[in-house]
Order: structure tokens, then sequence, then C-alpha cells
């Protein structure tokens, strides 16, 4: 059989692209891919950031797995704060796309309102709930103490802090997740939704045979998205928790803990050690949520 020739157009649209594409290889490359290699060397090295790196076997790991509590914290902090906030976030969101989806007036307005807090930074989203919550002047205990008559300190007390950055972060990432649910949502076909209206089927069993199982794999994207997400967590952290004290403790994430391991106390290889634990923690537990892909998720 004679082969496809290309022709000499075909090639110079496909040079022309791909030098198009040049710049972003260079960025992954640079930006990306390197840092990952040079992460895992000076996690094997004592090394401040600056100078000639001493290279120390894994010393830092077994400091960090023997005597160092503050990196359990991180690491319990950083699993409470994934199972606290993406269930629910996603559990919301497909409760209010689900609403979102029907035919109510002013749908489009609706939607413009919930995806909005997922424009804004941050900073900005953590700057306006610190008002928010504010135990003295914050809108949610005034509301709270002339209901009930309580002033809980969200921002102060360590046993509310967690809960109040669950919070938050639910209401922010919250728009991004239903807008991805209603694109699934609307790419069912209505006769699937018909058909089972004329065997009798009702609101409820319509949306456990028919929606739910069209969109796990909608679900299943969001789910390895934000999970690797919350472990990545920083920006609450550092504006909710302050420079030092126990509301920081509280809140210290993995990878706050990394920031300021290797940017305050200039310790770069025990930073890049905690590191290469986060990217390996993110890897098996993506890992297996690829593995029960198969049991609950249909194409």
């Amino acid at each position: 059989m004679k082969k496809n020739k290309i022709s000499p157009g075909k090639k110079k649209e496909a040079g022309i692209a791909y030098l198009f594409l040049l710049p972003l290889f260079i960025g992954v490359i640079l930006f990306f891919i390197i840092p990952i290699f040079q992460s895992f060397y000076y996690s094997l090295t004592s090394w401040r950031g600056v100078g000639e790196a001493e290279f120390i076997g894994l010393k830092n790991f077994a400091t960090l797995f023997k005597g160092d509590r503050k990196f359990s914290a991180e690491l319990c902090n950083t699993l409470v704060y994934v199972v606290g906030s993406i269930p629910l976030t996603i559990f919301l969101a497909l409760l209010i796309a689900n609403l979102l989806n029907a035919s109510i007036k002013g749908v489009g307005f609706y939607r413009v309102i919930y995806f909005l807090p997922n424009v804004m930074m941050g900073a900005v989203v953590a700057m306006v709930w610190k008002w928010l919550l504010n135990s003295r002047y914050g809108l949610v205990d005034a509301i709270l103490y002339f209901l009930f008559g309580i002033r809980p300190a969200w921002l102060s007390d360590t046993n509310l802090t967690m809960i109040s950055m669950c919070v938050i972060s639910i209401w922010s990432g919250m728009g991004y997740c239903i807008v991805i649910i209603l694109s699934g949502l609307q790419s069912i076909g209505t006769t699937y939704y018909e058909a089972a209206k004329i065997d009798g089927a009702n609101a409820v069993q319509r949306f456990i045979s028919i929606t739910f199982p069209m969109i796990t794999p909608t679900i299943f994207f969001l789910l390895i998205t934000r999970v690797i997400g919350a472990f990545n967590q920083f920006d609450l952290v550092y504006m909710l928790g302050g420079n030092e004290g126990p509301v920081q403790e509280s809140l210290r994430t993995l990878v706050f803990g990394i920031y300021k391991s290797g940017f305050v106390e200039y310790s770069m290889g025990y930073a890049s050690a905690k590191a290469v634990i986060l990217f390996g923690i993110i890897l098996i537990v993506t890992f297996f949520q690829f593995l029960g892909e198969k049991k609950w998720v249909n194409y």
C-alpha cells in the first residue's frame, strides 16, 4: 500500500502550529518539569536557598516522620480540610445545578450570582470573610446574636477556625462546580426523561436512574481536580491564620508548611522533602480514585 504523502502546505501549517506552541512547551519545561526534578534532588540535601547544597541522603525524610510534630499537624489539618470541604462542595453544587437546570424565571441571573465567587482572588475572598466572621462587628455574628444571643469567635477559637476555612472554601469553590455540573446536565437527552415519565418514574427516581449515572464522569472530573486543589491550599491559611500563633497552627496545611520551611526558616532542602511527600500523597490519592472509577463512573 502506498503511504499518504503530506503536502508541503500541510507541513508548513504544522510548522507554524508548533512554532506557536513552542513558548508553551518552553514554559512547561522551565517552570514545571525542571522544578519537579530539582525538588527531588534538593529533598536529599541541606540547602538554605543560596550557596552549594550539601547531600545528606534521606535525613530530611527521617526527621519529618520521626520528630517533626508540626509536619504531623500539617498533614492532619490538610486531610481534615480535604474531607471537610470537597464532598460537601460537590454535593451542594449538584443540588443547586439541578435547580438551575430547570426552566425557572431569571435562571441566567442565578447562574451568574453563583459563579461570581469563583472569579474572585483567594486573598479577596479571605478578606471579605474575615469581615463577615468578625466576632465584634461581623455580619454573621450580628445575625446570630440577634437571633440566638451568641457570638462565636470563628477566626480566633482554634476549635472553629478549620470549620470556618471549610465554609469559605465551599462558598468560593461551589460556583465552578455548579457550572461544570450544569454542562453535564444539559448534555443529557430529554428522551430519557420522557421515557421515564411514561413508565411512571417520579423526580427522585429519574434523578437516581438517569441524571446521576449520566453525570458521574463530570463528578469524577470535579473530584479529581478539587481534591488536588484542596491539597494545595495556601492562600486562605495565609490570610486567615496570620503570621504566628495558635490560630495559624490550627489551620497550617502542608503547602503552608512548605512555605514556612523554605521562605521563612530558609531550609529549602527540608521544604523540598515536604513537597516530595505532598507529591506522593496526591499521586496515591489520585491513583486510588482512578482505581475505583470503574465501579461507579458510567461512560
